[in-house]
């Protein structure tokens, strides 16, 4: 069977994360906002679309 290695990265990504939490859907989602919030985070905002390409900005405090 073929494995794309994209995916399997994002389920041991998303399986650490949840492990991290002791797989409590509250905790991971007061993270992943929490993340949401920083500087750096770059978001891709899919209604301001410029020549055809998605916007990226940083998140609005």
């Amino acid at each position: 069977m073929y494995q794309d290695e994209i995916i399997s990265e994002v389920w041991r990504n998303r399986e650490a994360l949840a492990k991290r939490h002791n797989h409590d859907l509250h905790a991971i989602v007061v993270e992943m906002q929490r993340r949401q919030q920083t500087p750096l985070s770059k978001l891709a905002d899919r209604r301001r679309q410029t020549n055809g390409r998605l916007a990226i900005r940083s998140p609005e405090r």
